[in-house]
Parts: structure tokens; sequence; C-alpha cells
């Protein structure tokens, strides 16, 4: 089984005296959260920071066996932590991510002492609720081509297709230079069969779990359908174990539209007790 691909942030002077994954959503990199990554540690320079390529993403994208399943991703990410220069004390993950660290601490046994899950129900979604764009940006890349000239030619693809230049961007990430043109190598039933895992995982036996001196943060879009209204109302009653932050006028990528509300959110997550 291969190892996860990774990348080691660090700002202080001595090594990190604990470091904080971050993981990130579906057709998504590590790399993503690389600006948020590097403004936490130099913030907090006694942190260091790991960012996490998921199975069948990134420098991830191959050699991970299936099924290919959330909880499968969170087996892949305990393996990697031997790998690690020191101890691992919070996780934060976005919608894909999020699910995983969900996943990982109930695992592990709630191992790590603080875990932040942005924009992702713990609830199971048979009705594909706020699922849409997702579904829709799979389907789209199912039918797009494989191989392109530039970069720019699949953007324009993807935008024609009716999605903003924002997020055909984003997925241009994931094209790879080969033999002087561009290809779209995405395991895309891998990755069909990896959301359909995100959205029928319960995870309320995590969320109500939560042992003492141990934190769980939920951040939301105020914007986002993702977190249907009963699921916060019942993540409120949990407090102050479990906690719920709005961000107001985000939707499902939080971090992207709204960086320094989030940052400040997970600052506040974080923070020791």
């Amino acid at each position: 089984m291969a190892t996860l691909a990774h990348t080691e942030l660090t700002a202080g002077p001595n090594p990190p005296e604990r470091w904080v994954l971050f993981l990130h959503g579906l057709l998504g990199r590590g790399g993503n959260w690389r600006s948020f990554g590097r403004r936490w540690v130099e913030t907090h320079p006694t942190w260091g920071a790991v960012l996490v390529d998921l199975r069948l993403h990134g420098d991830s994208s191959t050699g991970f066996d299936p099924p290919h399943a959330v909880g499968a991703a969170a087996g892949d990410v305990l393996a990697l932590l031997p790998a690690l220069p020191g101890p691992v004390e919070a996780l934060v993950g976005h919608s894909l991510g999020a699910k995983v660290v969900l996943a990982l601490q109930r695992a592990s046994g709630h191992r790590f002492p603080r875990a932040v899950v942005i924009d992702a129900s713990p609830s199971p979604r048979p009705d594909d609720l706020g699922a849409e764009q997702s579904r829709e940006i799979l389907a789209l890349l199912a039918r797009l081509p494989r191989t392109y000239a530039t970069r720019t030619e699949f953007v324009t693809a993807v935008e024609a297709a009716g999605q903003p230049r924002s997020i055909a961007q984003w997925l241009a990430m994931a094209l790879q230079p080969q033999g002087g043109r561009f290809v779209l190598s995405l395991d895309l039933a891998g990755l069909e069969s990896l959301y359909e895992s995100v959205l029928a995982e319960d995870d309320w036996d995590v969320v109500t779990s939560v042992p003492p001196g141990h934190r769980l943060a939920f951040i939301v879009g105020g914007a986002s359908s993702t977190v249907e209204p009963a699921a916060r109302e019942r993540i409120r009653t949990l407090a102050p174990a479990v906690t719920l932050e709005e961000i107001p006028g985000a939707g499902h990528w939080v971090h992207v539209d709204a960086p320094d509300a989030t940052f400040a959110a997970v600052e506040r997550a974080l923070r020791p007790p």
C-alpha cells in the first residue's frame, strides 16, 4: 500500500511542539490548504502543519486499493502518522476531508484532542441534500475529453459546460503534464465510490462521544445547505465539548469565501482549554 503524499510546513526557529493535519475536499489536494497552513504556522510558530493529499487525489492518485471509502481514507492517514516528525494534536478538514476527520476520531478512539469539521454534516444524506454541485462536477468530468493542449483549453471547456471560472481553474489543478499535453487522469469511478461513502456515513456516534478535555468544532457556511438545519440545532445542544460556528454569507467552500473569518474560527477551535 502506498503512503499518502504530504507537505510539511513550519515557520519557527525550533522544531514544532505539535502538528495539525489539513485535509481537503473532494477533487482537491493538500495544496488547497497551502496559504491557510502557511498563515497558521507563521501566526503560531510552535505548530507545524501537514497538508495531506487523500487517496485518489493530487500526488496520492494511485497506489491505493479499493474499496474507496471514507473509512479507508482515514486508515491511510493513520498509516501516515509514524512518518511525521512530531505528535499530531489537531485535525482540520473540509467536506470529504471533514468526514475523514470524524472517521479518524472513530478509528483512533478520539486520539486527537482537537478536531475541526468545515461544512460537512454528521448525518447521512440519502437524499443528496447539498450534494448537487459535486454530483454535477463528477458527471461533467466524466463527459469531458481526457487530454488538452493547454490548461486554458480545459478551463474554457468547463466554463462552456456552465461552471464558473473559479471552479474551472480549481479543477484545472488536477491536470497532469504528459507528452506535451495536459491529461485529466482522475479515477472517476473511484471518486464516485468515495463520494457515495461521504453521503452514506453517519457520524453522530463520534459527535456525541467527545471525551472530557477534547473539543470538536463545526464551522459551516451561512449560505451553504450542506449541514441541514436539524443537524445544526442538534450540534448546538452538545456544547461545550462540541461547538458550531456559522460564517455569514459563506458557501460550501467556507475557507475560500471567508478566509479571515474561517482562520479566526479555527483559532478559537484549537486554543487550549
